[in-house]
């Protein structure tokens, strides 16, 4: 990894990049530590409290990327980027403030957490398309990975951070820091709103939202293997988000140390994403969405091991096995619709892609709360366990997913 990183320094503006994106991630390693344990202090609120709040933060993020990734491909990538994550640094230090104070409500971190959702929507395609404006083709597998490298070390060291801050300080000066890292992020890419971009529009351009969507879609639905992968994915990410959002908080509050114990989990799949990215720099499979979906069986494996509340250590291996498997995924499968879609339309495909990916996340944030209560958090969890492994078993049953074949470059 260190080799790439030196040989991505001769690349202009990739460092921009690279630090804007690790700095922001350090703050989203604080905010499920600092916000799971947030609503659960407030008075009156529970299990279903922490759902609705995060439901509201997942949602909108649906229901604007399709927006987001037209946005993102005919008005700049960089540009979209920058504001956005402005935004959400001021949406995320008025919730700082609101625990500061002493005066949080569960009413007031859905409202906040409805913007935030839609800014959210709007930057996640504009971010899967800046690789290919900064770095030629040879080298985006480890762009990718140096970019998953540095977000997952920032992550790993925000958990860490996250856990210490809300059990000294409080909530609000965690949130408080979360904010400042998506400010210093956004103030860093945007001025790279100013490097060419393919297929986007020039001032006076007349841009036709439905057209430029249909596009996409076309480019999206005219694959069997990236449909069959999303669509197996809105099952493992409803699982993985569940257990990211509601259940994890829970079961370490319910059988082990609470705040303590959910940091130093994440913290050791944090550890996992940084073997993964320097796993997937150097991994050049012949058929690769068949190893991606062999090793996303860590989900699963981590679900049960988890919800049958194993011992902390057993715990932590799997969930340093998830983290590997997890940004493997996410760099190879980066750099594969890289690879098969067009340039200048790539955001949009991507929209479609986080779309489906996604489809089920909000849902499954939604319902793990009264699950939990209703049936108990070990059984929720396990019938998580039984949805996601079915769903990679679909997965590997379409001949167009065993078939695609990777290009070396």
């Amino acid at each position: 990894m260190l080799k790439t990183l030196k040989e991505l320094r001769s690349v202009p503006h990739f460092y921009q990049l690279f630090f804007a994106r690790t700095i922001s991630n350090f703050g989203n390693g604080i905010s499920p530590v600092a916000l799971a344990f947030g609503v659960l202090s407030i008075a009156g609120a529970d299990a279903t409290s922490l759902s609705i709040v995060q439901f509201a933060r997942t949602l909108p993020i649906l229901l604007l990327l399709f927006l987001g990734g037209t946005l993102a491909d005919k008005f700049g990538r960089a540009k979209v980027m920058g504001l956005s994550d402005m935004w959400l640094s001021a949406l995320i230090m008025i919730i700082a403030v609101s625990f500061i104070l002493q005066q949080p409500s569960v009413f007031l971190l859905v409202i906040i957490g409805l913007a935030a959702g839609l800014l959210n929507g709007i930057w996640y395609p504009a971010f899967s398309g800046m690789v290919p404006i900064i770095v030629p083709s040879e080298k985006r597998q480890g762009a990718n990975a140096a970019l998953g490298f540095g977000s997952n070390l920032a992550f790993m060291l925000g958990t860490v951070a996250g856990g210490f801050v809300v059990s000294t300080l409080g909530v609000g000066y965690a949130l408080a820091i979360d904010s400042l890292t998506f400010l210093i992020a956004g103030a860093m890419v945007y001025p790279l709103k100013k490097l060419p971009q393919a297929g986007r529009a020039e001032n006076g351009d007349n841009t036709k939202f439905s057209h430029e969507l249909k596009l996409g879609w076309r480019e999206f639905i005219t694959r069997s293997w990236l449909v069959s992968v999303v669509i197996g994915f809105a099952f493992i990410n409803a699982t993985i988000e569940a257990v990211w959002a509601v259940l994890g908080a829970l079961q370490s509050e319910q059988k082990y140390n609470g705040a303590s114990s959910w940091s130093i989990i994440l913290g050791c799949m944090s550890i996992g994403f940084l073997l993964g990215t320097v796993i997937a720099n150097q991994l050049k499979p012949k058929r690769p969405l068949v190893v991606l979906m062999l090793l996303m069986l860590a989900d699963p494996l981590f679900l049960l091991v988890f919800g049958t509340a194993q011992p902390i250590w057993v715990v932590l291996i799997s969930a340093v096995l998830l983290g590997v498997a997890m940004d493997v995924f996410y760099v190879m499968w980066a750099t594969v619709v890289q690879q098969q879609v067009p340039e200048e339309l790539l955001s949009r495909v991507n929209s479609y892609d986080t779309f489906g990916s996604f489809l089920f996340g909000p849902l499954g944030m939604l319902i793990a709360g009264p699950l939990a209560i209703t049936f108990g958090t070990q059984t929720t969890m396990l019938g998580a366990s039984g949805v996601a492994l079915l769903a990679i078993l679909g997965v590997l049953l379409v001949p167009s997913v065993r078939r695609l074949a990777m290009k070396i470059s």
